[in-house]
């Protein structure tokens, strides 16, 4: 069985900002994702989505490299609602090739949005809980 459906992105794109670097951000966190804009006069807003099997293993690899399993898990969990997990991470830490889940950013955050048939299952894959920094799931 697949872990997952599909893997959405989406970010509001302001004036101030590049479309390309967001579009960047987005791939750093998320690989194939394909693009659509929505100009909405004030600001666009950028969604990518993708049904690649490899959608996730950059958050995989990042949530681990980075040391924040727990602090994943914790998102997850709360971002699920029925077959959807959705989280909320800073668009200047996916530009830089991070994770950081403190959306409080004047430009907004990227919304993940992970569609499942299998929540829990995909939940322990990619974030399982940890005991002094082993998982134990």
């Amino acid at each position: 069985m697949e872990l997952f459906e599909e893997v959405e992105a989406e970010a509001y794109v302001y004036p101030t900002e590049d479309i390309e670097k967001v579009k960047r951000a987005m791939l750093n966190l998320i690989p194939d994702l394909e693009f659509e804009a929505f100009d909405k006069g004030d600001y666009i807003i950028l969604t990518g989505k993708t049904k690649s099997r490899k959608a996730l293993q950059r958050l995989y690899e990042l949530f681990r490299g980075q040391a924040i399993l727990d602090t994943a898990h914790s998102f997850l969990e709360e971002g699920y609602f029925g077959e959807e997990i959705i989280i909320r991470v800073n668009k200047q830490a996916a530009y830089a090739g991070s994770v950081n889940f403190n959306e409080e950013s004047p430009l907004g955050p990227i919304t993940i949005t992970i569609r499942t048939k299998d929540p829990k299952r995909l939940m322990k894959w990619l974030a399982p809980r940890t005991r002094d920094g082993v998982p134990v799931e």
